[in-house]
């Protein structure tokens, strides 16, 4: 089952965010998307690690991605959590979807969201 607004998350990711006035900076809630309660609350926890959130923010990452470990995700996921702190930082709305990043993890661990 697919929300309609499934996709937003990846529309954002491709466009350039920075803090603004209106931004949230991480002070927003997250959909529940179903039996989705716990993997939210690990990722408002992560979200305000400050010198991991700021690796991610700064796109710091980027450079370090590992591509071709054949036991990886080919640096799906971790560009799928840089898209989504982004989006959860530089956003100016009061809730935000983390169906980009739940689905990228049920990608490789199938059996996390049954």
């Amino acid at each position: 089952m697919r929300c309609d607004r499934a996709g937003e998350e990846e529309e954002e990711q491709n466009k350039t965010l920075a803090l603004t006035e209106n931004s949230r900076r991480g002070l927003c809630g997250l959909q529940n998307l179903g039996n989705t309660c716990f993997m939210n609350s690990g990722l408002q926890c992560l979200s305000n690690v400050k010198a991991l959130t700021d690796y991610f923010l700064t796109d710091k990452y980027l450079k370090e991605i590992n591509e071709t470990n054949a036991l990886g995700t080919k640096g799906k996921l971790v560009r799928k959590y840089g898209g989504f702190l982004k989006n959860l930082w530089f956003a100016t709305t009061s809730v935000q979807s983390p169906w980009a990043l739940k689905s990228a993890i049920s990608e490789f661990q199938s059996m996390v969201f049954l």
